[in-house]
C-alpha cells in the first residue's frame, strides 16, 4: 500500500459505533498502521430482532486520500437490510489534445490541370518584348502568385501525428545503401540482357549480376529489419506518451495504424524492369 491510493468499500461486520468494543479498536488499530480512515459516520444497517430495532455501522468506506474526497454519505436505496453507500472523489482527466489544424494550398489534380490550362494559353509576349527585365520579371512574379492563389485556394486540415514512420538515423544510412547497392545490381543485370549469352548463368557478367543480388538481397534484409526495430519503438514511445495524456481515442488509433500496417519485399530479382 505504501505511494498508492486505496479505498476499501463492503460490509466487515464490525460495528462502527461500538468504539469500546475489542473488535473495533483492533481495526481501527490496523487502519491507522497504514494511515487509513473510515468515513461513514451513520447507520448502514436496521436489523428486527424481535421487538427490538438494531442500527449498526457495517458497511464501510476506508481509505488512506480522503483528502480527495468531496463527499462520503449512505444512500436511501437498501439491499435487504443494508443501505448503499458510496463516495465522491475529486481528480483531474486531462483532455486529450485535438488534432493541430493547418492552412494549406488545395493542391489537388482539379485545380492542377485548370492551372496548367491557364498557363498554356497565357500570352507572355508582351513581357518578351519589354526593355526592362526587372519590371517584366516583376510584372510575372505577382501574375503567377495571383493566379496561384486564385487556382489553389487555402484549406484548413487535420494534422495528424504518424509515430509509424519516424526513421532513425540507423535505419536512413541502411535504405541509402540498400539503394546504392540495387543501382549497382540493375547495372550488372543490364549487361547481362545486353550480351548474348542468354543468362547462361556461367558468364562474369552473369556471375556480377548473382553476386550483386546476393549482396543487394542481404543488405535488404537487413534494412528490414532495422526499419521493424525502428517502427517498434516508435509505437512504444508513442502509446507511452498517449497513456500519460489519456488520450485513448490517439491510442486505439496508433493501434490500428500499426496493425494495419503490411511490408511488401522482393524474394527473387525481376529482369522486367
Amino acid at each position: 500500500l505504501k505511494g498508492k491510493k486505496v479505498i476499501w468499500i463492503g460490509d466487515i461486520n464490525v460495528d462502527q459505533n461500538k468504539i469500546n468494543d475489542l473488535d473495533y479498536r483492533k481495526l481501527d488499530s490496523s487502519l491507522k498502521s497504514f494511515n487509513m480512515v473510515q468515513t461513514i459516520q451513520n447507520y448502514t444497517r436496521v436489523a428486527k430482532r424481535g421487538n427490538k430495532f438494531t442500527h449498526s455501522t457495517i458497511d464501510v468506506i476506508m481509505t488512506n486520500c480522503y483528502s480527495d474526497f468531496n463527499s462520503s454519505e449512505v444512500l436511501q436505496e437498501q439491499i435487504g437490510d443494508h443501505y448503499a453507500v458510496q463516495c465522491e472523489l475529486e481528480f483531474k482527466v486531462e483532455k486529450p489534445p485535438s488534432f493541430e489544424k493547418v492552412a494549406i494550398h488545395d493542391y489537388n489534380s482539379n485545380n492542377i490541370k485548370a492551372f496548367q490550362t491557364y498557363l498554356a494559353n497565357l500570352d507572355f509576349t508582351p513581357l518578351f518584348q519589354s526593355s526592362n527585365v526587372d519590371s517584366a520579371c516583376l510584372i510575372l512574379e505577382e501574375n503567377l502568385n495571383k493566379y496561384h492563389d486564385h487556382f489553389f485556394p487555402i484549406k484548413t486540415v487535420k494534422k495528424h501525428e504518424k509515430f509509424i514512420y519516424k526513421p532513425s538515423n540507423e535505419s536512413l544510412n541502411a535504405i541509402k545503401i540498400k539503394r546504392k547497392l540495387h543501382r549497382k545490381f540493375k547495372r550488372k543485370l543490364k549487361k547481362v540482357e545486353n550480351s548474348n549469352c542468354n543468362s547462361c548463368n556461367v558468364c562474369k557478367r552473369c556471375i556480377n549480376a548473382h553476386l550483386a543480388w546476393d549482396e543487394y538481397r542481404k543488405q535488404r534484409n537487413e534494412t528490414n529489419r532495422i526499419t521493424k526495430a525502428n517502427k517498434r519503438e516508435n509505437l512504444v514511445n508513442d502509446l507511452k506518451s498517449k497513456s500519460a495524456k489519456n488520450d485513448l481515442k490517439g491510442i486505439w488509433k496508433s493501434i490500428k495504424l500499426a496493425t494495419n500496417s503490411s511490408s511488401k519485399t522482393n524474394t527473387q530479382p525481376k529482369t522486367d524492369d
